[in-house]
């Protein structure tokens, strides 16, 4: 049995800043990191269907990879001890001697680690390379880093369906997240198009890479396979403002937004998803490209455990 932890109610903080204030905009954050402390965030909905399916495959071991401070690999190995999976973790470059939080609670959740340099790790999306890992390590459902397939999408559908569910002014608000390998996103896009809400809020996903340009194609072809043509849904990719200059750098400016922010506003934020997101928000919105009136709906998607950020306790 593979049982949901319970999304029914996601908490809502609503940000009161001067600076929303004086450009007449509201933001509200979707606090998804509030319902569980692994595999709460988006981590949850990327796995779902790939671990319903390893499951009606049969499938005892999974398989995937990431980094040393992979929030995927927390949750896969958080997962695979709740529901009987043994999790094999694909680890970009060596261990470290002394082992980060991240790998602590990984190894702490019974997941294998095998280290392999960053050349041979280029090559994880190759059959001959996946063929190699498990003929090594036995046989096991291989899900790609971050849960980024065809399976993770579908699971972000249900994103769509909570906040339907549980905000009610969505209607003509912008939906904002950030974006990683735009999984999350191109569910969600997926998961609106199907309902009757007009007019219908615009998605946008606030890209942590630099060069993520290449990301909009992949969404477009993920939500063709959907069903979905990319043309008809509302959304967008920001791939200037949350880079900060390539994928978990950490430029002064960002920690003190990050700092300013949480103590202002009671909510952990990490400086890899989160702490960018709101960044890029606030960007956006000294530059006064939100119109008077417009309302943001913002999901906090976690990460905190993996960057080792204590999360709020309310």
């Amino acid at each position: 049995m593979i049982d949901s932890p319970d999304f029914s109610q996601v908490p809502v903080t609503q940000i009161n800043d001067a600076r929303l204030l004086r450009r007449d905009v509201q933001l509200r954050l979707f606090r998804l990191d509030l319902v569980d402390p692994v595999l709460g965030g988006n981590k949850w909905f990327k796995l779902y269907q790939n671990l319903m399916q390893a499951r009606q495959a049969g499938a005892t071991t999974l398989l995937s990879f990431g980094g040393a401070w992979s929030n995927h690999l927390c949750a896969l190995a958080e997962a695979g001890q709740r529901y009987g999976f043994r999790t094999i973790g694909i680890i970009r470059g060596e261990l470290p001697d002394s082992l980060n939080p991240a790998l602590q609670f990984v190894i702490s959740r019974g997941m294998h680690l095998v280290p392999v340099s960053r050349t041979d790790y280029r090559q994880r999306h190759d059959p001959v390379f996946i063929k190699q890992l498990l003929d090594q390590h036995g046989p096991a459902w291989v899900i790609p880093e971050g849960g980024a397939n065809l399976a993770g999408v579908e699971g972000c559908q249900r994103l769509a369906s909570l906040l339907l569910e549980q905000v009610a002014d969505l209607a003509g608000s912008e939906i904002c997240l950030a974006c990683g390998t735009a999984t999350t996103l191109a569910g969600l896009v997926a998961g609106l198009q199907s309902s009757s809400l007009s007019p219908a809020p615009k998605v946008t996903g606030h890209v942590v890479l630099k060069g993520g340009e290449p990301l909009t194609a992949e969404v477009a072809g993920w939500l063709q396979q959907l069903g979905v043509d990319p043309h008809d849904a509302n959304w967008w990719l920001d791939t200037q403002d949350a880079h900060f200059g390539g994928y978990a750098k950490q430029p002064q400016s960002l920690l003190d937004f990050i700092a300013d922010f949480s103590a202002q506003h009671d909510v952990p934020l990490e400086p890899v998803y989160s702490g960018r997101l709101l960044a890029a928000i606030f960007t956006r919105l000294e530059r006064g490209e939100y119109p008077p009136g417009t309302r943001l709906q913002a999901l906090h998607t976690g990460g905190l455990l993996a960057a080792n950020v204590p999360r709020s306790t309310d």
